[in-house]
């Protein structure tokens, strides 16, 4: 009965009994919206496991800071969070990996094999990349290709170039919307930055 009285709640009074510690009350909220935020991951991730995956943390770091949350929207607050969360696992996984390669390995993994002119489309827009990359600020540079060259992780950054986590994945992100606004938006464009940035 007190499952069911949880379900009836407001998703404000939810939060209130989830910052008490009330474990149905998180219950509720899970059941409430995991379907919805699941959609949403699927939609930017395209795997199935990555977007459970992605739900998963999301809830996790719901519960342990459920002492510290200042939210005016549940709803909004988490789809806003698990397009943050996408985005984490897109920085970094893009960078494992040559871009034709991963445009390749997406391409054998969907039973089918580059055409001659996808390759060589391929192979242009790699370069096209690096060109964008060139004209990056230094430190922006320098932070992309510690990561997509030498696959450090963030905190290696980090302490290689003395700054904080946070600026080395702001520094990320910003270069991936740099070279997103670069690419172009033929559907082959769109298909290779997808390889490269959901793989």
């Amino acid at each position: 009965m007190q499952h069911i009285d949880h379900e009836l709640h407001t998703d404000q009074v939810l939060l209130q009994q989830l910052s008490q510690n009330d474990q149905a009350a998180f219950t509720a909220i899970y059941e409430r919206y995991w379907k919805s935020l699941f959609r949403e991951a699927m939609n930017v991730l395209r795997s199935q496991k990555e977007a459970e995956d992605c739900v998963q943390e999301l809830f996790v770091s719901l519960w342990n800071r459920r002492l510290a949350l200042s939210i005016t929207s549940l709803r909004a607050y988490l789809h806003t969070a698990v397009r943050y969360q996408c985005i984490d696992r897109i920085e970094k996984n893009m960078i494992h990996g040559g871009y034709l390669e991963d445009f390749t390995t997406y391409l054998e993994a969907n039973q089918t094999m580059p055409s001659i002119e996808e390759e060589l489309y391929a192979r242009e827009l790699a370069a096209n990349i690096d060109q964008v990359m060139d004209k990056m600020p230094d430190k922006m540079r320098e932070v992309f290709r510690l990561s997509r060259q030498e696959h450090l992780t963030h905190r290696e950054i980090a302490n290689r170039l003395q700054i904080s986590e946070e600026t080395v994945k702001k520094q990320i992100y910003l270069a991936l919307k740099i070279l997103k606004s670069n690419l172009g938006n033929t559907s082959l464009a769109v298909l290779i930055m997808a390889t490269f940035v959901y793989k």
